[in-house]
């Protein structure tokens, strides 16, 4: 807590801690600001934490408001990052290989701590609950006021962020190795432009609905679809509450339900989702995009246009056929419901496309026996710019389809590593996967 770095790594050799401020809305590791041990400062947390929140907060507005004859320079916002990035230090296992990292970008705060939580994360969200893994720092932050030892750091995080009507923080944890993560978006609930799009479609009623509610509908708007999983992420509510309010939104007419039981699903009205069987029925319909020249995927802003790749569609023999002539010159799939290409079958594939596909799966096609890390990461190379099927993903990565979604699919898809082709309907057999 008051050490120095040559002490404290003495202790704890893996010890790191890292604050970046990023200048854009991307994953990339260029930084504008950086606090990390570098020689100017003692490195201990008590230091990290004065510097950091300061960094934190610097942007925040604070609107004037007088308690008890003192301007309060707190606000709800304020509350949230302070508890957030007390959480991230005292809840750290400073024995993993994991540094804490902490990253301010425009469109959100971020916090990583390595290390699982300690109770369910369904406990930490609803609060009440406390289980921290380094009490005595947890002391030392509680004497100068920061922090309770009663669970109630999550729920006050949750209710800052709804306090401004940001979108609902992001927890979840994250293997191997094992680190905790807390995503902090800035976003709006209701961006402007779905709010006057809302209005111009349900008028005053829209405002009449409870934020929950609001919420959903917003998030129907925004996304195209709803379900009951994804509603239940947006909340910490009870999922039987959830459950009531789907259908009491259809029935005052602001959702429209699609599918049956597990596979269902909800949009607004006036908007259809169309079903995988629909999607690839359409492959032989002449409103599918049939050339790159009308595709979003055209030669400039595919990754491998003429300029960049070696692939050239001279090498490729396009059959006559309806359903060849809409398919783009690597041979995968274009259609107008999709926002990129779809790799159905490899034997379509040119051929020397196939071979590069090959070459990313190097590692699995090689060798039976291989580490998650490697595996997953070859899985996430072949399925970039493109979705796979998983029939398709299993024959390049050489690997049983079945073991692959059961094993691979569902944990990267639910760690965002990966994207649905068509996410209400998750287990349906021409489901494609493509690298967030």
């Amino acid at each position: 807590m008051f050490g120095n770095w040559e002490a404290i790594t003495a202790a704890a050799p893996n010890y790191f801690v890292d604050y970046q401020e990023r200048p854009e809305a991307k994953t990339e590791l260029r930084w504008i600001d950086r606090v990390c041990p570098d020689g100017t400062w003692s490195g201990n947390l008590f230091d990290f934490y004065r510097r950091v929140y300061q960094k934190l907060t610097a942007d925040l507005k604070v609107p004037f408001k007088l308690e008890q004859g003192q301007r309060k320079a707190d606000t709800p916002v304020h509350i949230a990052l302070r508890e957030a990035l007390v959480n991230c230090i005292v809840h750290a296992d400073f024995s993993d290989r994991v540094s804490i990292l902490v990253v301010k970008r425009p469109d959100m705060f971020g916090f990583r701590n390595p290390g699982l939580m300690r109770i369910p994360l369904e406990e930490v969200i609803a609060g009440g609950t406390s289980d921290c893994r380094n009490r005595l720092l947890h002391q030392m932050f509680l004497l100068i006021g920061l922090g309770e030892r009663a669970g109630s750091g999550m729920p006050k995080i949750f209710s800052g962020w709804k306090s401004v009507n940001w979108r609902t923080p992001k927890l979840w944890e994250k293997m191997p190795p094992a680190q905790t993560l807390l995503e902090l978006s800035t976003a709006s609930l209701i961006p402007d432009d779905i709010r006057e799009l809302l209005h111009q479609q349900f008028g005053d009623r829209f405002n009449k609905l409870d934020d929950f509610e609001q919420l959903i509908v917003t998030t129907a708007a925004v996304e195209g679809w709803i379900n009951h999983e994804r509603a239940c992420q947006l909340t910490t509510k009870h999922s039987r509450e959830v459950t009531l309010a789907l259908p009491r939104l259809e029935h005052k007419g602001f959702l429209v339900s699609n599918g049956e039981q597990k596979q269902k699903s909800y949009t607004l009205p006036g908007v259809s989702l169309p079903t995988p069987d629909e999607v690839f029925a359409s492959a032989s319909n002449v409103n599918m995009l049939n050339s790159t020249e009308s595709s979003t995927h055209n030669e400039q802003n595919s990754t491998y246009n003429e300029q960049s790749s070696a692939h050239n569609s001279n090498n490729f023999t396009h059959k006559s056929t309806q359903q060849e002539s809409q398919r783009d010159r690597y041979g995968r799939l274009l259609n107008g419901y999709l926002d990129k290409p779809y790799i159905d079958s490899v034997d379509k594939l040119e051929p020397s496309y196939q071979q590069e596909l090959f070459l990313r799966a190097e590692k699995p096609r090689n060798k039976a026996r291989l580490s998650k890390d490697i595996m997953e990461n070859a899985i996430l190379e072949v399925c970039r710019e493109h979705y796979v099927s998983v029939s398709s993903l299993g024959e390049i990565v050489n690997r049983n389809p079945n073991a692959l979604r059961q094993q691979y699919l569902k944990k990267l898809v639910d760690e965002g590593r990966l994207c649905l082709a068509f996410p209400q309907y998750k287990n349906d057999p021409k489901q494609g996967y493509t690298t967030a």
